[in-house]
């Protein structure tokens, strides 16, 4: 376990030891990351990643990949790896608060994209404009070619809707997915 004040998810390890972790293939199994939430959002984000990269430089292995590229990807992977705020769910008799944080979210949404086929998601976007309000989303994502880009853009919209309205008491205000990029599948020209 590493001395930086970059704990995650209060399970006493950084965004470095993770890494490791993953790159050791999560051997010796570490139940305090096993075991949490954020730390399984964080590897599940570092997996994806990893594969995505592996597609793309075996896909342009002729052509130099700017370091910019990864240095932007990397940027937008931090971005969402850290918890974010606190999100409010529901208030109990008690009065404790419930909450979920943005990065669970983030995760959530991008799960929901990586169900979706032929789609890759981008950026993810949270916005409560009020306490308690509905919760506004905005997602870019990639539809392969070939791929009907309005049927797969209503997948994602109603996916997103859905898993956050079932996995909290969230209102879900505005969906807005922007297609910015079309793919070729791996093997296509």
């Amino acid at each position: 376990m590493s001395e930086h004040d970059d704990d995650i998810g209060g399970s006493g390890y950084s965004l470095e030891d993770l890494s490791a972790y993953l790159d050791r293939g999560r051997i010796p199994r570490i139940p305090a990351i096993e075991r949490n939430a954020e730390c399984q959002a964080i590897l599940a984000s570092m997996e994806r990643m990893g594969r995505l990269s592996r597609e793309i430089v075996e896909e342009q292995a002729s052509e130099p990949i700017a370091e910019s590229w990864y240095d932007s990807i990397m940027r937008e992977v931090m971005r969402e790896f850290r918890a974010g705020r606190d999100i409010p769910l529901a208030r109990t008799d008690d009065g404790t608060e419930l909450v979920v944080t943005e990065g669970a979210l983030y995760e959530l949404i991008r799960t929901v994209g990586d169900g979706i086929e032929g789609l890759l998601v981008g950026r993810v976007r949270l916005d409560q404009p009020e306490p308690g309000g509905a919760l506004d989303v905005r997602v870019t994502v990639s539809v392969r070619f070939g791929r009907a880009m309005n049927t797969a853009v209503e997948e994602m919209r109603e996916g997103i809707r859905s898993a956050i309205e079932r996995h909290g008491d969230l209102r879900v205000g505005r969906v807005d997915v922007t297609v910015v990029d079309v793919h070729l599948d791996e093997g296509e020209d």
